[in-house]
């Protein structure tokens, strides 16, 4: 098949309303909180101790912090008729319907793909919205939208 043709997508069922939801994991979970802090600042203290450099210490907190940064802010995701957008520390992410060939849900989002079977770029490429709370309602509503998602992902193409 030609990379350049256009894969059709599902039949679209129009939207009755718009879904918006927000999700802030550093606030929803305790435990990963406190794990999201002490853990960076326990390597720095290893780093320190084994290389006693306040630059290699400083350079692997900075990392380690960049890392894990999105578990720090808030997402604020939302449905419409138009399509599905995430906004997070004022950058916006959207994807038309059109634009949405399979979707993937996980134990904590759902990945909208714009490949029709599973490949190697749809990470990169797909958009991926957290659950929060509310996993029941996004996932009848993508089925309603899309149909339900593929039953197996089977290893992406390789090219």
């Amino acid at each position: 098949m030609n990379r350049t043709e256009e894969i059709p997508g599902p039949a679209a069922a129009p939207l009755s309303d718009a879904f918006e939801w927000r999700v802030h994991p550093f606030m929803e979970s305790r435990g990963r909180a406190a794990l999201s802090i002490a853990a960076p600042l326990a390597m720095a203290a290893l780093v320190h101790w084994w290389l006693g450099s306040w630059l290699w210490t400083g350079l692997g907190l900075a990392l380690l912090v960049s890392a894990e940064f999105p578990f720090f802010l808030r997402a604020s995701c939302r449905f419409d008729a138009e399509g599905a957008s995430l906004r997070r520390a004022g950058a916006t992410v959207a994807r038309r319907w059109e634009q949405v060939k399979s979707w993937y849900p996980d134990r904590n989002g759902v990945l909208l793909s714009p490949f029709a079977r599973p490949f190697w770029l749809e990470n990169f490429r797909g958009l991926y919205l957290p659950y929060g709370r509310h996993r029941g309602e996004i996932i009848d509503r993508l089925k309603a939208r899309m149909g339900p998602p593929p039953e197996d992902k089977k290893q992406p193409e390789a090219g």
